[in-house]
């Protein structure tokens, strides 16, 4: 009788699925939650602290939070259902993160209320806000709206004590997935009173610099 070819047995997820309230220890540590779900649905309601690194193939995932997270925090992944938590668990260790496991049922599973960052257009902004400029692609500044501090996002976690505990801080957004993970760096470093200041419209792109023609001996 001829053997019977089987399929090869399915490796075990590397990843470990933790309870909230183990989430919860390593949070309270030295851990960062890692939101993937779109900038919009963090928004409107994400466990506070947690940072939003926009899931997408490709090693664009990886080198963004090597870019925005300390190269020594452990991460948890927060399971949205829809994200493929292997793929981003590789992205992340591929650039020396250590993944100590995914939070099952992500926001759903957290038993404390979810935090929601207002939302709203530049021509908006009440006066009060002190507008934070952290470099977000797309960020486009109207004449006649002043920026009280430029800290691009990558430098958050040791520029953020030159602004103020007390005031309201405006994120600048242009595609707003830096500014979104400036909104979570700064809850997870003790600040409160974030807004997400959209400096373009739906749709609407950022200005083009105008063209330059070059000829023979420079710039037309």
């Amino acid at each position: 009788m001829s053997a019977v070819s089987l399929p090869p047995p399915r490796s075990a997820s590397s990843l470990r699925s933790l309870t909230a309230a183990r989430a919860r220890e390593l949070l309270a540590g030295d851990a960062l939650a890692i939101d993937l779900r779109p900038v919009g649905d963090y928004l409107a309601g994400h466990i506070h602290g947690s940072i939003p690194l926009l899931f997408e193939a490709g090693p664009g995932l990886g080198g963004r939070a090597r870019d925005l997270l300390p190269l020594d925090a452990r991460l948890v992944l927060l399971d949205d259902g829809t994200s493929p938590l292997e793929r981003a668990a590789d992205s992340f260790r591929g650039k020396g993160f250590d993944v100590v496991g995914t939070l099952a049922g992500g926001v759903k599973a957290w038993a404390d209320p979810l935090v929601t960052t207002p939302v709203i257009q530049l021509a908006d902004a009440r006066d009060v806000l002190a507008l934070i400029n952290v470099s977000d692609p797309g960020t486009a500044l109207p004449p006649g709206h002043g920026v009280g501090a430029s800290i691009p996002v990558e430098r958050l976690w040791d520029k953020a004590s030159e602004l103020g505990r007390n005031w309201d801080l405006g994120i600048l957004a242009g595609y707003g997935v830096r500014a979104a993970a400036a909104v979570g760096i700064l809850e997870k470093l003790g600040f409160t009173k974030l807004t997400f200041v959209r400096t373009l419209r739906p749709g609407e792109r950022p200005p083009m610099a105008p063209a330059v023609v070059f000829r023979a001996g420079g710039p037309a």
